[in-house]
């Protein structure tokens, strides 16, 4: 029922299925150790795999939804839950610091770009350290050109693209790369590979960009263009905190949602994805994180595709977040990382036997309408 202010209404879910608690949970004495978590886009499933990571910790947390969508946040695995305004909304940060002050919570977890810029951005009003990387971080990880150059500049390896300021400038960019014959067009800002397909000449360019443009209203100027890397696909999550790794994990993804529906054969979304030792990708990545950022704090995601004969470039980089996809991945390797960032951020550094990531081979299998499962390696003939 509405809480009597304008910005929120409170919504206090049964415990039922993965759901647990009651509300006198929430009148019990706060301590040092207690973590007391606000998850964003509660209900999706993005959030889900979050809040399945946070019920693995010994203590459980307390943790508490908060969605805009009073359709979605249905689903919600949190305790307890929150409809808030949108986060591009002023009143967004309103209702998340109201949420903030009645249940206590010392942590706040992210589940897309668009909360941890508002975040970023506003980080000074909150009472505890929003445990994010640097507002000038999250800025340059967001601008996917300016990140390019960036590393460019800095002799970190990344494929070559190019801005495309007008349709006009498309032939020329071509030319940088002849006899090459499939280019990658994207979008510079967005997630969910937004505006991004391969294409093979000026006219396809060309006419994917106007369509974009026509009907979604993405500029011209927003587009790039530029190399396109035909080779293994992998991520590297890893938390920080002051400037020291405190874990960090590589993940290949082997397979894709929904790959027939689009010309690249790629997509955003996982639906099979493994653990893996790449030293080599590994370091790149550790790389980048200190150019950008000497002294970094928070769970940054890389990822990466190889060139034609082998080497891994960064193709972009989400500050601030957990991948939606791989979550479940990086918590049930031996050192749940989500506990890692959430203890982090509450004060309390864990000790990790591993923490450039386990050397075990681990699986990731989602699909539509199923819970993610983790498979080892050495079970995925048992019972067959």
């Amino acid at each position: 029922m509405p809480s009597g202010d304008p910005w929120i209404r409170r919504i206090v879910t049964e415990a039922s299925g993965e759901g647990r608690g009651t509300e006198h949970d929430w009148l019990a004495p706060l301590t040092n150790q207690d973590i007391r978590a606000l998850v964003t886009r509660a209900g999706s499933g993005a959030s889900g795999n979050l809040i399945r990571a946070l019920r693995a910790i010994t203590p459980a947390p307390v943790i508490v939804g908060a969605n805009h969508d009073r359709f979605t946040i249905k689903s919600s695995l949190a305790d307890l839950n929150y409809v808030v305004p949108v986060p591009t909304s002023t009143e967004f940060v309103d209702a998340v610091l109201d949420i903030v002050e009645r249940d206590r919570i010392n942590l706040i977890i992210g589940s897309d770009e668009n909360v941890a810029k508002v975040l970023s951005d506003t980080r000074e009003r909150f009472p505890f350290d929003l445990f994010l990387p640097r507002r000038e971080t999250i800025d340059l990880c967001q601008d996917k050109q300016a990140l390019n150059v960036f590393f460019r500049d800095r002799g970190i390896p990344v494929p070559r693209f190019y801005e495309v300021g007008s349709l006009d400038d498309l032939d020329g960019i071509f030319a940088r790369f002849e006899g090459d014959g499939v280019l990658w067009c994207r979008a510079r800002r967005g997630s969910g590979s937004v505006g991004a397909t391969a294409v093979t000449n000026v006219d396809q360019a060309r006419s994917w960009i106007a369509q974009w443009r026509d009907l979604r209203g993405i500029k011209v100027s927003d587009f790039t263009l530029g190399e396109f890397l035909p080779g293994r696909h992998y991520t590297v999550t890893s938390v920080w905190y002051r400037g020291q790794a405190l874990l960090a994990q590589t993940i290949e993804i082997l397979s894709y949602f929904a790959v027939g529906n689009n010309p690249s054969g790629t997509s955003s979304m996982p639906n099979l994805s493994k653990t893996v030792v790449a030293p080599e990708v590994l370091r790149i990545c550790l790389d980048a994180v200190r150019a950008i950022e000497d002294c970094a704090s928070g769970v940054i995601n890389v990822e990466l595709k190889e060139t034609l004969d082998g080497h891994p470039a960064i193709t972009e980089i989400n500050a601030g977040r957990f991948p939606a996809c791989t979550t479940t991945l990086l918590a049930a390797c031996p050192t749940n990382m989500i506990e890692v960032f959430a203890r982090a951020a509450t004060g309390e550094i864990m000790a990790i036997p591993e923490p450039h990531g386990t050397a075990q081979e681990h699986y990731l299998v989602q699909d539509i309408d199923c819970l993610p499962r983790v498979i080892t390696a050495s079970a995925l003939l048992e019972g067959l």
